[in-house]
């Protein structure tokens, strides 16, 4: 099942994914963080070492650290954020 809907992509997770190395996705309510977790690992082929999840109004995000060894605006220009 594809838990993974599209990226976020506002001023603050521009930020984030130059700052702290960390992509926005907006997710599926009932994927679980450790389904979300490995289905990003995937298909981005990153290592994600941490993953938070918020639920708002407008469903579900996940917020995922990528290790030190992957570059977040690089991911962000080959999914077709910049």
């Amino acid at each position: 099942m594809d838990y993974v809907i599209s990226p976020v992509v506002t001023e603050k997770t521009t930020l984030m994914m130059e700052k702290e190395n960390k992509l926005t996705f907006i997710v599926d309510r009932r994927g679980r963080k450790k389904d979300i977790k490995k289905e990003i690992e995937e298909r981005f082929d990153v290592k994600v070492v941490g993953l938070n999840i918020l639920i708002t109004k407008k469903g579900k995000k996940a917020i995922a650290k990528l290790s030190d060894d992957y570059s977040a605006e690089e991911i962000g220009g080959r999914i077709g954020i910049f």
